[in-house]
């Protein structure tokens, strides 16, 4: 006659050992939405203070400033261009080892398609 002694202990193991690796997978990409998120955020504000150095309402070149944001968050500038008032900034990103990037364009409201 066979037992089912020790089986729960079994089901157990299995139970906790698939709720720490649905948690984990979770904080695991959990964690690049959140950067993809804060880079993008990030770009958005390089390209307005960008917008907003090429239009004189604050000192500095615009590229300069988007390049400074960039640094100072840890994320590289790929691209900055500068059309009259509009300017568009784009950020090269590394989130779980394969690389991205995060765009931005902004200026004057009327200018804007």
């Amino acid at each position: 006659m066979q037992t089912e002694q020790g089986s729960s202990a079994a089901a157990t193991l299995i139970l906790v050992g698939g709720v720490i690796s649905v948690t984990s997978l979770l904080l695991f990409f959990g964690t690049a939405l959140i950067t993809l998120d804060r880079a993008q955020s990030v770009t958005d504000q390089a390209a307005l203070e960008a917008a907003d150095a090429a239009s004189g309402r604050i000192p500095g070149y615009p590229c300069d400033r988007a390049e400074r944001l960039a640094e100072a968050h840890h994320f590289e500038l790929e691209k900055c261009e500068v059309d009259h008032l509009i300017t568009r900034v784009t950020f090269q990103v590394t989130v779980l080892g394969f690389l991205t990037h995060t765009r931005a364009k902004a200026g004057p409201q009327n200018s804007l398609p």
